[in-house]
């Protein structure tokens, strides 16, 4: 593991990171085990694995998988129970050296899937539910793949609108503790549209706060943006300020690990923007 040796500790020890894939996600490379070893590398008292699963009946479906010892198994509860009995053995195994393991889940929102989740959350004990949206238009605006899908022929009030509408479903479903990087739209819609985007989301952000606040639930500040090119987390320091002045919990910091050398990037400048950050005050 070079590459995880080679990792400095955080100046501030005793952070938690609330959004980490390991190779259940069929995006996402290193185990559980590699994950936790960056961890304590890091100085991270408290990791929560928030695994991929997409179950979309829309777009091409080549998401809906999970990976299982190399394996490709479609998304359902038999091959999930893989990923929760793994996360609760590396939860006992590094407890006792100084590392809290929660288990999560990422769970792409699509209009009808409540019962599904819901399912999911009555099969197995998550200790936290992540809201991610990744599609609109049956198809997903942040792989490069399929971008261009969502956007073409389609203007930026459309777009903007049609994710905006999503965010507030999920939050009124009352499922999930915290929506994912609020403004993701912004990784390719970005170049796309130009400031236009930014005016077209700004403009749905009181009905949007207004959703997660009735409903308690959360926002995360993203480090990976600034991986992904960006030169702003998702989201964007004018969308925190907004949402901190509208009442809306920032409770948690993730970095959105693919690879267990990105665990806790960027958690000393972004800890800053957590009043009370998850994991270091739970320890204290």
């Amino acid at each position: 593991m070079p590459e995880i040796d080679d990792l400095e500790p955080l100046q501030l020890p005793g952070l938690a990171d609330y959004h980490c894939h390991c190779d259940y996600s069929i995006d996402s490379a290193g185990t559980l085990d590699d994950y936790c070893h960056a961890a304590l590398k890091r100085g991270i008292a408290e990791l929560c694995f928030t695994t991929h699963y997409d179950s979309s009946l829309g777009g091409s479906g080549e998401d809906n998988f999970i990976r299982v010892k190399g394996e490709m198994l479609p998304s359902g509860i038999d091959s999930l129970r893989y990923y929760v009995e793994d996360v609760r053995r590396v939860g006992e195994l590094f407890y006792p050296v100084g590392l809290s393991v929660k288990l999560g889940l990422e769970f792409g929102w699509y209009d009808g899937c409540q019962r599904h989740l819901a399912e999911l959350m009555s099969a197995f004990e998550f200790d936290y539910m992540l809201c991610g949206i990744h599609e609109i238009f049956d198809a997903c605006f942040s792989c490069h793949t399929s971008y261009e899908r969502c956007f073409a022929g389609r203007s930026a009030a459309e777009v903007v609108s049609a994710y905006a509408k999503q965010i507030i479903r999920a939050a009124e479903s009352g499922l999930f503790d915290t929506v994912a990087h609020l403004d993701y739209l912004r990784k390719y819609g970005l170049a796309h549209y130009g400031d236009s985007l930014d005016k077209a989301f700004y403009d749905y952000l009181p009905d949007i706060f207004t959703a997660l606040k009735t409903t308690d639930t959360a926002l995360e500040i993203n480090t990976s943006g600034l991986r992904k090119g960006m030169d702003s987390y998702f989201p964007e320091m004018k969308v925190v300020n907004a949402a901190r002045k509208a009442g809306v919990n920032i409770g948690y910091i993730g970095s959105d690990a693919h690879q267990p050398e990105d665990v806790g990037f960027d958690f000393d400048a972004a800890a800053a923007l957590i009043p009370r950050p998850v994991g270091k005050c739970e320890s204290e």
